[in-house]
């Protein structure tokens, strides 16, 4: 039987984890709300949609850490998965974990809209498939398209 403590700390963590959610909606519509009115092509994410996202993924690894051992590899494999797809997405940040094209702070040195990775550049190959296709930085806005990731495996047999 589990620790009643244990099952009171996840439930108020997944309404914090649901909160938060919920908080990064409306952040991201309020930003692309923005970005339509002043008929701008690029979205531009708030420093605080940055630290929310980072927050619900620091409440899902304290979540992880009351689950009970199991024997069921399947969900360690899932939670793999899980944390390789955020630090692909997260490959486009700068040093000071912005998004390339969100606002840097008044104290980092990226002149007020981050570059991005300074390494990665879109386009730039990362690396090469089993049949050597290649693994591309893709553009800001592709970066969820597993497509994007490898330009031309669609015609790869």
């Amino acid at each position: 039987m589990p620790d009643p403590t244990v099952i009171d700390l996840r439930r108020e963590l997944a309404k914090a984890e649901e909160t938060l959610i919920a908080c990064l909606r409306h952040l991201s519509s309020h930003a692309e709300m923005n970005a339509a009115l002043h008929c701008s092509e690029r979205v531009m994410y708030s420093p605080l949609h940055a630290k929310v996202e980072a927050t619900i993924d620091g409440l899902a690894r304290a979540r992880m850490r009351t689950d009970e051992p199991a024997d069921n590899t399947m969900a360690r494999s899932l939670m793999d998965t899980q944390d390789l797809v955020k630090i692909l997405t997260d490959l486009d940040r700068c040093q000071h974990g912005r998004h390339q094209g969100d606002p840097c702070g008044p104290a980092d040195d990226c002149d007020g809209t981050s570059a991005g990775n300074p390494h990665l550049r879109p386009g730039d190959v990362i690396g090469y498939g089993v049949r050597g296709d290649r693994i591309v930085m893709p553009e800001r806005d592709d970066k969820h398209d597993p497509a994007a990731w490898r330009p031309g495996s669609e015609a790869t047999p």
